[in-house]
């Protein structure tokens, strides 16, 4: 079972996920602003579900929520996942959002493959700085 982590551990693993992403992914160079990167500490839902983080393409801006992220595995692979929409089309994502379930939405897809795929590459990286 994972161990759940505190509000400032949450932060730092957070903050060395964010800057992992920038080094491994590279920065949007469609993007005018620099990437906003926040916490919230209020609770997030959506329907019935949980909303872990958020990226919004218009203030180019990272939410993650923090009292839904128990975990550093939760806060690590949820950066990953919203860092993955900072890098994709807007136009595309909001075709696919009108045109598809959430779940079946291509860009979706490929976040949640990203987060699966680098969730334990950026934990050990970060691991190796602490």
């Amino acid at each position: 079972m994972a161990r759940v982590i505190d509000i400032e551990s949450k932060k730092k693993y957070a903050t060395l996920a964010i800057r992992w992403c920038e080094s491994y992914f590279g920065l949007c160079e469609r993007k005018k602003r620099r990437l906003i990167f926040r916490f919230s500490e209020r609770k997030r839902k959506m329907d019935n579900f949980d909303i872990f983080g958020n990226y919004c393409f218009y203030r180019n801006e990272i939410i993650i929520y923090l009292p839904n992220n128990n975990t550093i595995h939760d806060i690590i692979s949820t950066v990953i996942h919203e860092y993955t929409h900072y890098l994709q089309v807007r136009r595309k994502y909001r075709e696919y959002e009108l045109s598809r379930y959430y779940s079946q939405n291509p860009m979706e897809r490929q976040a949640k493959r990203n987060e699966d795929k680098y969730t334990k590459i950026c934990l050990k990286e970060i691991k190796k700085q602490l």
